[in-house]
């Protein structure tokens, strides 16, 4: 490889041994744009079969965005979702649970998962009906983890946020509706919010008579793990956002699920959801049911991205790298001698480059002097296929360093080519006497 590229591998490989590397880099690792709270998006996107894709960036003229699993994929095309102006959004409304995860599951077969989603499109009517508008986390049977849904409502910003669920475990027997609704810790609007959906679901259910079952927490309360923040991820990561859960009925309890799965049911509970948004944002009614906050930590388990499968938002694509007789001859022998082809060394060497830059202390990548950038050009041509994960970190590479996607693989090839020809001083802490 060219010596003048050393200056700038050096800075970047000299800070770990090739051995840390390849122990440490996952070969299809791709860094996301994700914090404490979830996925970071300013905007979103709806995607193919009008699921929304929250926008995490644009590298290198292509768009990253956070795919229904919450992993950062590239994806071109969609229709943005508009949040602001005229186009502002007044009400996301989340059905709970989807695809693997059903949530309580009533005697008579009917899951959560479905339920939700049927109450969610009757509120949806119903709010629209009152000249409200309304975007859905999900519109079908989708397996979305929580970090997804919670980054498409701070994304869109809405004046509310509501949950809709469905209760399981209850055995005590009630003279009322078990209905209960949860609120942010310290969060006025968000209280009343959920006292209005207290309010207005219990009173639907109330005009019918079946053994309700119920827990303490009938009412209106906030859940708290121990450090006094919200135990719902769905409330604490949309702080900033009036929201609000809502648990119609117990499934578990067969009385009431034979009850729930009556279509006009459900449409009675969508209305009254609804009603009590609509009340929200036209009046100052406080709602009622309210009770002291409790501490609970303790969830199902579910709401995470484990065993979540992406659909294909964008097919493969192949770059391809030129070299030199020289520099394909350091390629070929250097990936031969890792027992490698020359396209995964390339990827991988892509990959490092990132890895290496997201280390503590590491210097900013910055814009490559003319005299650094690669020449990505020669007579023996290496093709690198990249899926829609693995894409994410080539054009956010070519965006650090200002490169095109084929001078990025020509880096990241150089890159492995010297780590893996540094002394065995350098490159095996094996040989370090203590």
């Amino acid at each position: 490889m060219p010596d003048r590229f050393h200056p700038l591998v050096a800075v970047l490989a000299v800070v770990v041994p090739l051995a840390l590397v390849l122990g440490t880099v996952p070969a299809g690792a791709v860094g996301n744009g994700n914090g404490e709270d979830g996925v970071v998006a300013a905007s979103i996107v709806r995607g193919p079969d009008n699921v929304l894709l929250p926008v995490v960036g644009e590298f290198a003229g292509s768009t990253v965005v956070s795919s229904t699993c919450g992993r950062e994929v590239v994806y071109e095309g969609g229709t943005p979702v508009h949040a602001g102006g005229d186009n502002a959004i007044d009400v996301v409304l989340d059905p709970g649970h989807g695809g693997p995860e059903p949530g309580a599951v009533g005697a008579n077969g009917l899951t959560e998962r479905d339920l939700n989603l049927m109450v969610t499109f009757h509120a949806k009517l119903a709010l629209e009906e009152l000249g409200h508008s309304v975007v859905l986390t999900r519109h079908r049977d989708l397996h979305m983890p929580i970090r997804q849904r919670t980054a498409i409502v701070r994304a869109l910003d809405p004046r509310a946020f509501v949950s809709i669920h469905h209760n399981g475990g209850a055995v005590k027997r009630s003279d009322t509706p078990g209905t209960e609704a949860f609120h942010q810790v310290d969060q006025p609007e968000s209280q009343r919010l959920a006292g209005l959906l207290f309010e207005e679901v219990q009173a639907v259910f109330a005009d019918y008579w079946v053994p309700w079952v119920r827990t303490y927490h009938q009412g209106v309360s906030a859940r708290l793990r121990e450090s006094r923040t919200d135990t719902y991820g769905v409330l604490r990561m949309t702080r900033g956002v009036p929201a609000a859960i809502v648990e119609g009925l117990y499934l578990s309890n067969p009385p009431e699920a034979e009850l729930l799965a009556l279509p006009e049911i459900q449409q009675a509970e969508g209305q009254a959801i609804a009603r009590a948004v609509h009340r929200f944002l036209t009046t100052s009614d406080p709602g009622s049911g309210f009770k002291e906050p409790f501490h609970d930590p303790h969830t199902t388990g579910t709401g995470t991205a484990r065993g979540c499968v992406d659909r294909t938002y964008t097919d493969p694509v192949e770059i391809v790298t030129g070299f030199t007789a020289d520099e394909y001859a350091s390629l070929v022998s250097t990936a031969r001698a890792m027992g490698r082809s020359p396209d995964w060394l390339i990827r991988f060497g892509v990959y490092t480059l990132k890895f290496l830059g997201d280390l503590p202390g590491a210097a900013p990548t910055t814009e490559l002097a003319e005299v650094d950038r690669p020449d990505a050009y020669g007579p023996n041509a290496v093709p690198v296929v990249w899926d829609q994960a693995e894409q994410v970190v080539l054009v956010r590479m070519a965006e650090a360093y200002d490169l095109t996607r084929t001078q990025v693989q020509k880096l990241g090839a150089t890159l492995m080519v010297f780590l893996a020809n540094l002394p065995p001083t350098l490159n095996d802490r094996s040989s370090d006497t203590p």
